[in-house]
């Protein structure tokens, strides 16, 4: 089985191989109602890319800069919206940072890169 020595970047993928990763956000038993409503928001985060990052693996390193990278795009999304709407989406960002630090742990590849036909397999 042959691994990377770099990771394969969001950048690489085409339009449909970045629409082919997890729900749009939260877990696989979120309705969609519920994702639509808690992050309907979102318009430079993305759960897809954060889900691919996962994905892909490597090491504790990685994760950390993962789910530092989606919480500040989250913030800057936030920033977009009206005073209230901000305040709400801004406290939307600090608990789903928190919780996907908390147990992302179970859903992350610990190990080396994986390449993206071995991404798919595992999928």
């Amino acid at each position: 089985m042959a691994y990377l020595t770099r990771p394969v970047r969001w950048a690489e993928l085409s339009e449909s191989e970045k629409q082919s990763f997890g729900n749009g956000c939260g877990p696989a038993w979120f309705p969609d109602w519920l994702i639509k409503l808690l992050f309907g928001w979102f318009f430079e985060a993305s759960c897809r890319r954060h889900d691919f990052a996962y994905s892909r693996g490597g090491s504790p390193n990685d994760r950390k800069a993962a789910d530092k990278g989606f919480y500040k795009a989250m913030l800057r999304d936030a920033k977009r919206l009206s005073s209230y709407q901000r305040w709400l989406a801004s406290l939307v960002a600090v608990v789903f940072y928190l919780l996907v630090r908390l147990f992302g742990w179970l859903a992350f590849e610990y190990g080396p890169y994986l390449t993206l036909s071995m991404i798919y397999e595992a999928e």
